[in-house]
């Protein structure tokens, strides 16, 4: 195997094992003043990143998780009024979740905390190497969830 390329798959690993933790999660809600699950906090940052109302099916799909796991964290967020449903504009028998202003405000809070924590591992890094990382991380993102979506 390519040395570089186990390097990669190794470093990989343990930044995956590392924000994965329930330690991790727990700093994360604490720091952020909410007590959510990791699936919550996971619903509520994906549906600040697309920035618009989606279906329970493109969450699942974005999330790359069954569906019903999505409806069941879903109703306990409406419950708790951090999202709505809101009818799809493309299908009027559809519904699709939006975040609620408090919604919004709390995953906000949960992205700060996780950016704060890159932003302090990163200090040290020159402009260049952070533009890079950057970069290879999102080519990365692209092309390993592409790949996989061709193998699972």
């Amino acid at each position: 195997m390519d040395e570089d390329l186990n390097r990669t798959v190794v470093a990989f690993r343990t930044l995956v094992t590392t924000l994965h933790r329930a330690k991790t999660h727990d700093r994360l809600t604490q720091a952020a003043g909410v007590r959510l699950d990791r699936p919550d906090v996971q619903i509520l940052v994906h549906l600040l990143d697309a920035a618009e109302p989606r279906r329970i099916g493109a969450i699942a799909e974005g999330l790359q998780v069954e569906s019903p796991h999505v409806t069941r964290h879903v109703a306990s967020l409406e419950q708790r009024k951090l999202v709505e449903r809101v009818r799809d504009p493309d299908d009027g028998r559809a519904w699709r979740i939006a975040l609620t202003e408090e919604g919004a405000e709390v995953a906000n809070r949960c992205r700060r905390v996780t950016t704060d924590w890159f932003e302090g591992a990163l200090a040290d890094w020159p402009a260049a190497d952070r533009a890079e990382l950057s970069r290879l991380m999102g080519k990365l993102a692209d092309d390993l969830c592409s790949h996989l979506k061709g193998v699972i």
